[in-house]
This record gives structure tokens, C-alpha cells and sequence, in this order.
């Protein structure tokens, strides 16, 4: 339903660091605008442009911009005055070093020099009120309270344009980062107001990191919107399975630090937390869920046959016709049964956590429906569940990756890291020797920021192509990418993602009253999943992952009911929840879209059974909600907070692994006390709790310094295990110290390092290759301004690449780049003797540190003149 309902198209605005805002208000510098930040198409995307928000787009980039919105980070202190002299006067001794600088390099040297003048001057007479360093923290304070304005001048007219932004929500995408959006002040208004479902705090304290969180869901990217009407849509309550089991738990010990205790423990278990059942009429055909996002509402809905369900129910009272049965919802409203379409709990509904600012919990019910019907009843939907891109075994089943993560928790030898690396192994060796296959390979992974479409097309044309050295060292630069990837720990393996459904039938029962724990559809750890046969052992992993105490071992079990009552595909797995603690062993996991890679890998079977001697963790830590009035200056604390818990989740990950590399090695010595090991472990369990913590913090407030629990876990071996270097972020890797550990990720490390190189191929020059041309007949002028375009593409590339972006950023960033390029060489008419020519240019100065350039080059005049460019080829 609603498919013919057109989105619009994502627009891109600023990605700016707030230093550089600073730097442009208080100490006038020209600020430059990347459009690599965005707005994805959304519901908050189409209120806005109801609103006025404007875009525009450039000859040279269709894509969609815009101003009105600007996307800060914090990632960069403001230095002082002090601190820049010393960098400007390093900078000018390398300079100076330079015996031949060229002309642009001796203006750099000259404004640099006149600007540590100034830096000095302004030292001198004590003028340093904005010259001061400046903390991320206190920066993020000063612009959250005060906004920015941005003065751009009119190259053309010299008209000064000022405008002024307040501060708006988090960025959907880049929230965990602390990352925020800032919107012109003339719309702030009106969108937050709209954001906030039009509610009034009254300077009250409320859980406003949650109320953040929540606003922001009317912002995530969508795909398509369906119409539900609120009539339609039944509440009922939550659910929960309490029982005891032998757990690890994690609480503060007499030491006032975390210890992990085994015991008894009394769990808790959300059956149907963040999942809803929707109607098989809004599907469209062989899909399963749609993660629906609305007004403070996150749910993964799943298609059911709601009315089947419901017709056969021996719960409607016998006198009743169908077409006049009424159902009860949590408040006590009645909904005709013929009615239902779509079934949600609180656990997805979030605004109810602020219904004391309408009344009662079923006054925000009714608050909320007059909300939605304001919208016409849109819900965005995020995604549904996907099929894996990554191939497919010689049976025809899916092939997925692990990740480091799961695989340094599992107790595996060196024998079982060759077995389940044998395919790798395999592919590896076709991609060195089988040129078909090569080419297969680079086809599918083919996009527009990369030369893949180009080199097959070069192939196509002529087989011996592949015999080129810019060929050549295209493939080993692609292989050696591939072996590096694998090193991560991104093996292949038979199986795939799959969304969690939990409790799908009990569900339906407890809509009609009918729900019972002893008549469970699945007992403990039974799945149900089409992805596999049915008796048969399964293994299950999920994102985050720690220790061995997260890992699934499952039974995939049929059950006729959940095959009439649900349509589901492939990439779902059902799981139960009913005196089984799923959610704990799957590190918090619930049900509004997380997804478990499931194998069916005989290798990991067994490593699976043995991890079922490392008992489920338990977050048993005292923990209230953070309680703030709604304010801008609050707004900051909490987004501060935000950043450097996601910080400390990366230092928490990475503590775990240290832990489990050293765990494994002491294991396999036959001389090790075993109060090593149990010290090691406890420090595990510890670990695979605080990473849960570190996600919950800036929504909670814990009773335990978070940095201490840190210290007191961490590993104080400064050397690293060896596959520290394929997975660290640091640019300068071989400074890592490290030494062999006998650990699953050390024996992959070791296992892909002894691939060896390919079969030799007789060299051929790729300039032989290209046909003679007429000298006569090239236009010199064009070839020159074509070749300039090529090189400052080249060097605008080259510096994108060297700053400090995330690669979604740096992306988008030469994407823009190779627009701008591309539509000036596009709009040129090149014959195929002035094409000939400039490829024998680019080729003949091709040298080792500029193979990757030669070919993004190339690729330009590949995509703006493919015809002309294939025909310089023999």
C-alpha cells in the first residue's frame, strides 16, 4: 500500500568541524562548505520542504544541497595562539629545507610567515580573548547555547550574506559519534515543535536523553512509506518471562569494583520487546518485515496472517459473529477484531514514556493517533530484512562473513582456522590464476567510485589486456585488499543474517487472551528458520559480540503454526524467549530489527557446544535514568556524554580481545594455574557487561566509575597479538609492538599470511595496446586543459584522502570531485586521435606511486567518453 507515494530525494549539506565555525565567527577565517553530510529521504525530510526548506543543485553536481541545515562534529579541540605559532614555525623550517620551492610553495611560505607575525603581535598586546585553546567539551557547550552565524561572500556582486543557525537534533546516522544538526533559526521553530509531537515540559526534569533519542527517529533514511490507520492499529501489554538460571552475574563487589558472580540468578526476558505483527496486505510479495519508524515510534514489523488468526480463535464467545467481536487494548478501548491490522506493544511506542505531559498513558495513546492522522497516517519504512551479497556456496546456500570479534571467542585450534578458511583459500587461488573468475569478482563489486566497469570492459575488448602491468597491479592491489579483509576476521561462511522474530505465536495469543508459558511453540533454545533444514544444529552470533558466552547454540525446529500463521522468508529466525535467557546470551539483544548470522558450519557446531561451559552474563549493576530540564546547555552535557561513551565502547571491545587472546593462550599451556584462568575469565564476563553499559550510558547513570571498571579489566602486556595490526584504526600499524599469541585470530593471521603469489604472465606494454594515432588530427589544446583537469582532480583526490574523515565521508567527498571533473571533460567533444594521445600521456608518466591515479584518471575519460575512449584500443 502507498508504493506509488514518491520520496524525495536525499539531500546533502555541510559536514563541518565546530572548530572551524569557532575559527570563522571569532578569528574571521574563510570557512568552506563540503556537502558530504546528509539528510536522507525521510519523514522529517518532507515536513521540512512542506516548510520551505530549500535546495539546490550545480551544473557540475545534480545531487541535491542545501544550506538550511549543517551538520557539526566535535572531533577537534580550538588551539591557542601558542600552539599555532608552533605548528606555523615547524611547518616553515620544512619549508625551508626545500632548496627549490616552487611559486606556489613560496606564497604558502610567505602568508604563513606574515600570519605568525600577527599570532605574535596579538600574544604581545594581550589581545588573546579568542586566541585561547578551547576543550571539545566547552566548545560544544558554547555553540549548543549560542548557535552560529556563517557571513559567505558573493564572488560575483560582493553582497554579504549572514545567516544564523540554532541547534536542532542529533543526525539519525551519526548520533553515536555526537555529532548534531543545526538548522537555520527562521525553521528551527516550526521542526521542533513538530519533533517534540508539539509537547510542553515546563522546565520540568524529564529522561531527556531519551526524549534526544526519540525525536530523532522521524529522521532515519527510509525506503518507501505505507499509510496505516490508527483505527486499525490494536496495543496490548508487554510481556515478560521470569525464571531462574545459573548465570554469571555482573554487580559491585565488596571492593567496590565489578566482580562477576555464578549463581542462581532470577531472569527477565521482554518477549515481544520492539516487535510488532503486521497484516500480509502490506507486504509486497517475498518480504518478511518492515522496520517502521514514526513519531517517537521504532518497530520491526512482521507479516502475519492477523485475520486468519483471529477467525479461528476459539476465544471469540460462540454467540458473537465475527463481524461484531470486539477486542480489548491495554486501556480498556475496545477494537473490532475485523479491524486489526497492526499489533504493537510500549516497548515500540516511546512517547508513552512522556505521557504524564498529556495526562495518563492512555491519554498519550489517544494523543499520539491525532499526531499520526496530522501526517495522513505515513509510516517510513527503514529497511526489511536482506539476502546476503557475498555469494553463494557450491550448494546454492548463502555465504556470510564473521567478524574478529566472534571469532577470537571461540575455542578453535590451528585445524579448525585452516577448515573454516578453506574457502577463502579457494577463492584466493581462483582470483590469482582463473582471469575469468578475477573478472566475475571485480563485475560484481563494480560502483561508480571505483575503475572495475573500465578494466572489464579493457578485458572485453581485448583478452591480453589482463597481461598489462596496469592490470596486473590492479589485480594483485584487489587480491591483496581481499586477503587483508579476510585477516580481520571477515571469513565466509555457509549461512546468513537473520532477523529476530521472538515469540511470534504467543504473541497472537496474548491478543485474544490465550497466552500461557507451558504451551510455548519453541522451548529453550529451539529456532525456527527456513534458512536451513529443520533437526538440525544450528549457531548463532550477533553484533555486539565479547566472549564465548555469546554464542548461540540452537535447534532449528518446524512448527506448523508459525508456517500458516506467518509469511515469512529465508533471513528470519524465531526465537523463544519463555524460561530461555536469548536476550542476555545475545549481549541485550531485542526484537525491533537485531539480526544473529546463523551457520550451519560443521566446525562452528562443534566450537559452539564446547562454548556451552561459559555461562550467560548478567547486568546486575544499579543503574537510574538521567534526569535533565530541556535545555540547550543540558542538551550538551548529555551529546558530551554521548561522545565519550562511544569512546570507551571502542576501549571496552578492544580490552575484551586482549583478554580473550591472552585467556586462549594460558589455556593451551599444560602448566597453567587454573586461577589464571579463572581470573581472566571473570575479567571477561566483567567485559561483556560494560560493553552494554558504555552503549546505555548517556540514557543512564551507573553507579560505578566507568574508567576505573576499565583500568581495573585491562591488560597491562604491552605487546599485542599479531592480528592487533590488521584490526587497529592507528595510521601507523608497524609501530605496534607484537608477539604471537595462541588465539584463534593469531592462527588466521598466521594461516593467510602463507598464501602465495600468483602464476607469472608474460609482460605486455598497455601502451602497445592503444592504436597509432594521427598527430595531425589531435587537438593539443584540448589534450592540454584535459590532462590539467586530470592532474587537479588527481591532487584534490589524493588530499581528500588524507584527511581525517570517515570513509562514508571521504566517499561522497570525491564523488563530488569526480562531478565537478567529469561534467567539464563530459561537455568536451574528443575525437579518437586526441583520445589516444592523452591516454599514451597519462600511461607513459604512470610510475609505482601513481598506478591507483593513473587508472581513477582513466576512468574519468572512460565515463565521459566511453565510445571514443574503448576505440583508442586495439
Amino acid at each position: 500500500m502507498n508504493n506509488d507515494y514518491q520520496l524525495s530525494k536525499p539531500v546533502y549539506i555541510p559536514s563541518v568541524e565546530a572548530s572551524d565555525i569557532y575559527d570563522h565567527m571569532f578569528r574571521k577565517r574563510k570557512i568552506e562548505l563540503n556537502y558530504i553530510g546528509m539528510i536522507p529521504s525521510s519523514l522529517e525530510l518532507e515536513k521540512l520542504l512542506k516548510e520551505g526548506f530549500n535546495s539546490f543543485s550545480t551544473k557540475t553536481n545534480k545531487k541535491l544541497m542545501s544550506n538550511d541545515i549543517i551538520n557539526l562534529k566535535f572531533k577537534r579541540t580550538v588551539d591557542s595562539a601558542e600552539a599555532i605559532i608552533s605548528k606555523s614555525k615547524e611547518n616553515l623550517l620544512n619549508l625551508s629545507k626545500n632548496p627549490d620551492p616552487n611559486e606556489k610553495q613560496i606564497e604558502y611560505k610567505t602568508k604563513l610567515s606574515q600570519f605568525v607575525d600577527f599570532l605574535e603581535d596579538i600574544l604581545k598586546n594581550n589581545k588573546v580573548e579568542h586566541w585561547r585553546n578551547i576543550k571539545k567539551d566547552d566548545l560544544r557547550n558554547l555553540i549548543y547555547n549560542n548557535g552560529f552565524v556563517l557571513k559567505s561572500v558573493n564572488d560575483k556582486t560582493g553582497e554579504i550574506t549572514t545567516d544564523e543557525y540554532v541547534v536542532y537534533k542529533r543526525s539519525s546516522a551519526k548520533s553515536r559519534e555526537g555529532q548534531c544538526l543545526f538548522i537555520k533559526k527562521k525553521l528551527h521553530a516550526t521542526m521542533d515543535q513538530w519533533s517534540k509531537m508539539s509537547l510542553i515540559f515546563n522546565g520540568e526534569k524529564i529522561d531527556y536523553a531519551s526524549l534526544l533519542a526519540y525525536e530523532s527517529l522521524v529522521g532515519s533514511s527510509i525506503e518507501k512509506v505505507i499509510k496505516i490507520e490508527t483505527h486499525n492499529i490494536l496495543i496490548v501489554d508487554d510481556v515478560k518471562s521470569f525464571f531462574k538460571h545459573k548465570c554469571n552475574v555482573i554487580r559491585t563487589g565488596s571492593m567496590q569494583r565489578l566482580e562477576s558472580n555464578y549463581e542462581n540468578y532470577s531472569v527477565a526476558q521482554n518477549l515481544f520487546d520492539g516487535e510488532s505483527l503486521l497484516d500480509k496486505r502490506y507486504y509486497p510479495k517475498g518480504k518478511a518485515m518492515m522496520l517502521l519508524r514514526n513519531h517517537m515510534f521504532k518497530s520491526a514489523a512482521f507479516n502475519c496472517n492477523i485475520q486468519d488468526y483471529l477467525k479461528q480463535s476459539h476465544k471469540r464467545p460462540e454467540n458473537i459473529p465475527y463481524d461484531e467481536w470486539q477486542i480489548n487494548d491495554m486501556f480498556g478501548n475496545q477494537i473490532y477484531a475485523k479491524d486489526i491490522h497492526l499489533i504493537i506493544t510500549p516497548s515500540s511506542l516511546k512517547a508513552l514514556k512522556f505521557s504524564k505531559y498529556v495526562g495518563t498513558q492512555s491519554n498519550m495513546w489517544e494523543y499520539w493517533k491525532d499526531c499520526i492522522k496530522k501526517d495522513d497516517y505515513m509510516f517510513g519504512v527503514c529497511k526489511s530484512e536482506k539476502q546476503s551479497k557475498l555469494g553463494c556456496d557450491d550448494q546454492g546456500k548463502p555465504l556470510n562473513q564473521t567478524s574478529y570479534q566472534m571469532l577470537n571467542s571461540l575455542p578453535a585450534s590451528k585445524k579448525d582456522i585452516e577448515e573454516l578458511t578453506r574457502f577463502e583459500h579457494e577463492y584466493i587461488e581462483k582470483l590469482k590464476n582463473n582471469d575469468e573468475f578475477f573478472i566475475q569478482h571485480i563485475t560484481k563489486t563494480a560502483n561508480t567510485m571505483n575503475t572495475h566497469n573500465m578494466m572489464v570492459d579493457l578485458y572485453n575488448k581485448n583478452n591480453d589486456f589482463i597481461r598489462s602491468e596496469l592490470f596486473r597491479d590492479f589485480r594483485t592491489k584487489q587480491i591483496s585488499n581481499h586477503v587483508s579483509h579476510v585477516k580481520k576476521g571477515k571469513v565466509r561462511i555457509t549461512g546468513d543474517y537473520c532477523t529476530l522474530l521472538g515469540n511470534p505465536l504467543e504473541f497472537l495469543a496474548h491478543v485474544v487472551g490465550d497466552f500461557d508459558e507451558k504451551n510455548a511453540s519453541l522451548k529453550g533454545n529451539e529456532v525456527y528458520t527456513t534458512l536451513f533444514d529443520f533437526d538440525t544444529d544450528l549457531v548463532g552470533f550477533r553484533n555486539p559480540h565479547t566472549s564465548p558466552s555469546n554464542v548461540l547454540l540452537a535447534k532449528n525446529t518446524y512448527n506448523k503454526d508459525i508456517e500458516t500463521f506467518f509469511n515469512l522468508s529465508d533471513n528470519i529466525v524465531v526465537v523463544n524467549c519463555i524460561n530461555f535467557p536469548l536476550q542476555d546470551i545475545l549481549s541485550g539483544s531485542d526484537f525491533d530489527s537485531d539480526t544473529l548470522l546463523l551457520t550451519n558450519n560443521e566446525t562452528m557446531i562443534n566450537l559452539a557446544k564446547k562454548c556451552q561451559n561459559y555461562k550467560v552474563c548478567i547486568n546486575d549493576v544499579s543503574s537510574e535514568a538521567l534526569i535533565y530540564r530541556v535545555n540547550n546547555i543540558n542538551m550538551s552535557k548529555i551529546d558530551n556524554q554521548l561522545s565519550t561513551s562511544q569512546m570507551n565502547i571502542g576501549v571496552v571491545v578492544n580490552t575484551g580481545q586482549l583478554l580473550m587472546s591472552e585467556y586462549w593462550s594460558f589455556k593451551k599451556k599444560t602448566d597453567t594455574d587454573k586461577k589464571i584462568l579463572i581470573e581472566l575469565l571473570n575479567k571477561i564476563n566483567v567485559v561483556t557487561v560494560l560493553s552494554g553499559i558504555c552503549i546505555d550510558l548517556a540514557k543512564k547513570m551507573y553507579a560505578i566509575d566507568i574508567n576505573k571498571e576499565i583500568k581495573n579489566v585491562s591488560n597491562d602486556n604491552e605487546l599485542k597479538p599479531l592480528f592487533w595490526r590488521n584490526i587497529s584504526k592507528k595510521k601507523k600499524k608497524k609501530e605496534i609492538e607484537v608477539v604471537n599469541y595462541n588465539c584463534p585470530m593469531d592462527y588466521l593471521h598466521l594461516d593467510m599470511s602463507k598464501i602465495k603469489y600468483a602464476d607469472s604472465k608474460k609482460n605486455l606494454e598497455i601502451i602497445d595496446l592503444v592504436n597509432k594515432y594521427d598527430k595531425r588530427k589531435v587537438d593539443r589544446k584540448q589534450s592540454a586543459k584535459i590532462l590539467e583537469h586530470l592532474d587537479i582532480q588527481s591532487s584534490k583526490i589524493n588530499s581528500i584522502n588524507g584527511q581525517s574523515l570517515s570513509q562514508l565521508e571521504k566517499d561522497r567527498a570525491i564523488d563530488s570531485v569526480l562531478r565537478y571533473f567529469e561534467y567539464f571533460i563530459g561537455k568536451l567533444k574528443v575525437n579518437e586521435h586526441t583520445m589516444a594521445s592523452i591516454l599514451i600521456k597519462l600511461l607513459e608518466e604512470k610510475t609505482d606511486n601513481n598506478v591507483k591515479s593513473t587508472g581513477k584518471m582513466m576512468n574519468t575519460l572512460y565515463i565521459t567518453h566511453k565510445d571514443s575512449f574503448m576505440n583508442s584500443f586495439k
